[in-house]
């Protein structure tokens, strides 16, 4: 039996448009599936914070897949304190997780932008959840914008008997890092103010059970205030790239 005319002609162009599709799909996939990979470092001027803040940066979250998923959101509140002339003032409150957000909410791969001021945050809980929250409190009030901690005041002031050295040396740490980032990120904003003080706050706000997730609001918790700090030395190139990710993104 033989084909008829143009049967194998048909055949052929219904393999080439078959390919076709199929290397589109796997090129779609592919890249969708590359831009949505977290980065194996942090978003660009970040990395001091995330290296000294976040060894576990991209650990398995086996959370995300219990009974109980993740129905909480940390934000990373930040203040600053500025010398003008002879009197310091004081900034509000800035919520700096909601401008990693917007890059996530933005953003057809939906980068990992946030991880780094949500985590931060949560990481700053985790440290701070080994000392008495009287203690936490004590280390926050035995600063002011006039009179901010060095690094070695806030070991001091966390003291040696109601936290171990091992969790003491975790909160200076993380702390430490947190005041990193934010000297980079006051001074990128404000670089002809002269900053005095940083300090940084936690934030959880909780989603409302899934029954009532049409009729309930998300519960905006306080915010739980860290000491006082000292700014960290000024990194101008590190600066300028922080400076350069807020403007894109704020």
């Amino acid at each position: 039996m033989t084909s008829e005319p143009g049967t194998s002609e048909v055949s052929r162009t219904r393999r080439v448009v078959v390919l076709v599709v199929a290397a589109v799909v796997a090129v779609q996939l592919f890249g969708v599936t590359i831009i949505s990979i977290p980065p194996q470092s942090a978003p660009p001027g970040t990395r001091t914070a995330a290296e000294v803040v976040l060894p576990a940066y991209f650990e398995e979250e086996w959370k995300l897949f219990a009974p109980s998923p993740v129905n909480a959101d940390r934000d990373l509140m930040v203040q600053a304190a500025w010398r003008d002339g002879g009197t310091v003032t004081t900034g509000e409150w800035i919520n700096l997780t909601a401008v990693d957000d917007s890059v996530v909410a933005h953003s057809v791969g939906a980068p990992r932008s946030a991880y780094l001021t949500s985590r931060l945050a949560g990481g700053l809980e985790a440290v701070w959840s080994n000392a008495d929250p009287e203690v936490r409190t004590a280390v926050a009030e035995a600063s002011s914008p006039g009179d901010p901690l060095d690094e070695a005041e806030v070991a001091e002031a966390l003291g040696s008997e109601d936290v171990t050295g091992l969790a003491r040396d975790l909160i200076v740490e993380r702390d430490a890092g947190a005041t990193t980032y934010l000297t980079d990120v006051f001074r990128s904003m404000e670089p002809g103010r002269e900053l005095v003080a940083v300090r940084y706050g936690t934030r959880l706000s909780t989603a409302p059970p899934w029954e009532r997730r049409h009729e309930a609001e998300k519960s905006v918790g306080r915010t739980v205030a860290g000491p006082w700090r000292v700014p960290a030395a000024d990194d101008p190139e590190r600066r300028r790239s922080v400076g350069g990710y807020l403007e894109r993104h704020s």
